[in-house]
C-alpha cells in the first residue's frame, strides 16, 4: 500500500462519527494523559477496526500504524492528542 493511499485511509478513518471515536480514544489512552503513545495509538486503531470501521481495518491489515501516527502527530512530539485527531477531520 503506498503512502498516498494510506493517507486517504487515515483521513477517511478519522472523518467518521465523533462519539465512537472519542470512546475508542479514551479506552486506548491507558495513561489517562489525553495523548496516545504509538502503542496506545495502535490500540486506538485496533479498537476502531474491531468496531467495524472499514478504514481502520485496512490500516490494521496493512500494518501502517506508524505512518498513520506520524501523519496525525503534527507537532512531532511523539504523542497524538485528541485535538490532533480532530484536526484530521
Amino acid at each position: 500500500m503506498n503512502v498516498r493511499w494510506t493517507l486517504v485511509l487515515v483521513a477517511a478513518l478519522l472523518a467518521g462519527p465523533v462519539h465512537g471515536q472519542q470512546d475508542a480514544f479514551s479506552r486506548a489512552d491507558t495513561s489517562g494523559d489525553g495523548a496516545l503513545t504509538p502503542v496506545e495509538f495502535k490500540t486506538f486503531i485496533d479498537g476502531l477496526a474491531e468496531a467495524g470501521r472499514a478504514q481502520a481495518q485496512k490500516v490494521k491489515a496493512a500494518g501502517r500504524y506508524g505512518l498513520a501516527f506520524d501523519r496525525i502527530d503534527k507537532n512531532g512530539d511523539g504523542l497524538v492528542t485528541a485535538a490532533e485527531v480532530a484536526a484530521m477531520r
